[in-house]
């Protein structure tokens, strides 16, 4: 048990260092991706203001050839030639494809503080909004991306998983056969030689034959167990649908435990008339394998109750033991194929896991439902609601 539990843990805590990984390598993309933007940011803005300098030099080595020498002072220098002046400050703005103010201080007496050349804030806001959208393009992407690529993962060590659960539960399932098959072949067998090598009494004879019989029977039934469980998974089993009383079904059903001399205990019946549309050979074996597995769990003094409830969805047939029940978080999953409670070398109870599998599976086809739930004190309950019409 310790071992068959080992497997989904290691599997998990993989998965749980793959998730990690994956992390932290989509997390340092998107540090590296946003160092980078704002790497880039800062540069544009620096590369603005080395553009809005080279402008301002543009202008002052023009006026530079004509204020030396010419006696005037820099502003008069700049009167003279300010179309000129206008003119190259348009010209270097296209050649940079930057937006620039110039002003002008008339109080200056060197020529290199007379231009000042200012970056419009429209190219500071530009790059300022270029950068946030690379930001939150970044963010955005990898976040979805991240999400992506480990939800991917979680769904392929899901189906990991899944597939691992299968092989665990097809080989507890070889198993029980294995065991479900030894044990009357063994007691046939052993039937045999006894009556091949001795000379019994008529009541031993008897008793011997009817051993057989009855382990021949366990054999046939669990024979037609499997096959019919391939043939509803594998949709070729036709339903003979007709009008039929579901209580006497049961009924009878449970009269063929009753007068098995092993079985000590006793059904509380509803015993009111339900006609219901439906196969009753495979109703028989839904109901014969929720009595034997009351059986099986509760032993053979058990106490099993069969109640019907009405609501707005059709009805309920609630089936009731008073065993050890089943722990609440494993009520879903013994309806699974080949599932069995517990570990096939440790369990104690017969079976194969198929009997609430072909369960569920005949009363799908029946258009109903069925679920577990825990029996108060003790003991678990089975309701099966049928959703068709009753009339």
């Amino acid at each position: 048990m310790k071992y068959a539990n080992y497997q989904p843990v290691k599997l998990r805590l993989f998965l749980v260092l793959v998730i990690l990984y994956i992390s932290a390598v989509f997390g340092w993309w998107l540090y590296s991706f946003i160092t980078y933007t704002e790497k880039e940011y800062y540069l544009e803005r620096d590369n603005l203001q080395l553009n809005a300098l080279v402008i301002k030099n543009g202008i002052i080595e023009y006026l530079d050839r004509h204020y030396v020498n010419s006696g005037k002072s820099p502003f008069e220098a700049y009167k003279a030639h300010e179309q000129e002046v206008n003119d190259i400050h348009r010209r270097l703005n296209e050649k940079y494809h930057v937006s620039t103010y110039l002003s002008i201080k008339d109080t200056v007496s060197q020529l290199h503080n007379l231009i000042s050349v200012r970056i419009s804030k429209d190219e500071f806001n530009a790059i300022f909004k270029n950068y946030i959208k690379k930001k939150r393009a970044f963010y955005s992407e990898v976040i979805f991306f991240t999400i992506l690529v480990i939800s991917g993962v979680i769904w392929v060590f899901g189906k990991l998983e899944s597939l691992l659960n299968l092989n665990k539960m097809q080989n507890n399932f070889l198993l029980s056969v294995t065991h479900e098959f030894k044990t009357p072949l063994t007691a046939i067998k052993l039937s045999a030689q006894t009556l091949m090598h001795r000379k019994p009494e008529e009541t031993l004879k008897m008793a011997l034959v009817q051993q057989m019989v009855n382990n021949s029977d366990r054999l046939d039934e669990l024979l037609d167990n499997v096959m019919l469980a391939t043939r509803i998974d594998s949709k070729s089993y036709k339903f003979d649908m007709h009008r039929m009383d579901v209580t006497e079904l049961i009924n009878k059903t449970a009269d063929l435990l009753l007068v098995e001399p092993h079985f000590k205990g006793k059904f509380i019946f509803d015993e009111q008339p339900m006609l219901i549309t439906g196969d009753d050979m495979s109703l028989k074996l839904v109901f014969s394998n929720l009595f034997q597995n009351a059986i099986k769990y509760a032993g053979t003094d058990s106490e099993i109750s069969v109640k019907y409830r009405f609501d707005d969805n059709g009805f309920t047939i609630s089936i009731s033991d008073n065993g050890k029940g089943v722990n609440p978080k494993e009520h879903k999953a013994i309806f699974k194929k080949f599932y069995r409670v517990g570990d096939e070398n440790t369990r104690e109870t017969k079976g194969t896991g198929l009997g609430l599998f072909l369960v569920k599976q005949i009363l799908k086809s029946h258009k109903a439902e069925i679920s577990a739930e825990a029996n108060k004190p003790r003991g678990i309950t089975f309701n099966i609601n049928f959703k068709q019409n009753l009339l």
